[in-house]
């Protein structure tokens, strides 16, 4: 191997095996002194793999280039932070717009409600039903019946006396009933 088809390969960067002392292959090209290039055989390395990465490690970053980059991650920003009133305002209106319309349907719910409760204030057998019922009114020549029965709170409160004398102990009882007055019990 001459040492001007060593360079030439370096420089299409190309990979060429070339066996070492072991026997086995090597990819790295060696120079003509016999002194490995580092740079030029990783470059060749990165040349032979595939990828995002072994793009980016082999891209140079010069100073347009990096302006560019700066330009360009600038005018995201700008864009962004232009957008992100409206589109919070949007947002908020549509959720606004949302509740509005559930408070409407309610609203109209109630409407008909209040609508069927005059239409039925408007029809004689109801108020006459009403009258009977609540003002306990009766035609003439009929004869009222009233049926007067505890209320429920008063129910309530017999059956915990009641209760509570059936746990109270004899004697307790016995002076209870002689202590208070019949009209208090």
């Amino acid at each position: 191997m001459s040492p001007d088809t060593v360079d030439s390969v370096i420089e299409t960067g190309e990979q060429e095996l070339v066996p070492d002392a072991t026997g086995a292959a090597d990819t790295t090209a060696t120079a003509a002194a016999g002194h490995t290039d580092r740079s030029r055989t990783s470059r060749t390395r990165v040349r032979g793999r595939s990828g995002l990465g072994s793009r980016l490690r082999g891209f140079e970053m010069t100073p347009a280039t990096l302006a560019t980059l700066v330009i360009t991650v600038v005018v995201v920003c700008v864009v962004a932070l232009t957008l992100a009133m409206p589109l919070r305002t949007y947002f908020s209106q549509r959720a606004e717009f949302r509740q509005l319309t559930a408070s409407n349907e309610q609203l109209q719910r109630e409407v008909a409600d209040y609508q069927q409760k005059v239409n039925e204030q408007n029809d004689p057998a109801y108020i006459e039903a009403q009258a009977r019922t609540r003002l306990q009114f009766v035609k003439p020549g009929e004869i009222p019946l009233v049926m007067l029965f505890p209320a429920d709170e008063a129910r309530r409160e017999a059956a915990e006396r009641a209760e509570e004398r059936a746990r109270a102990p004899w004697y307790g009882n016995l002076w209870d009933t002689l202590s208070t007055p019949p009209v208090a019990q």
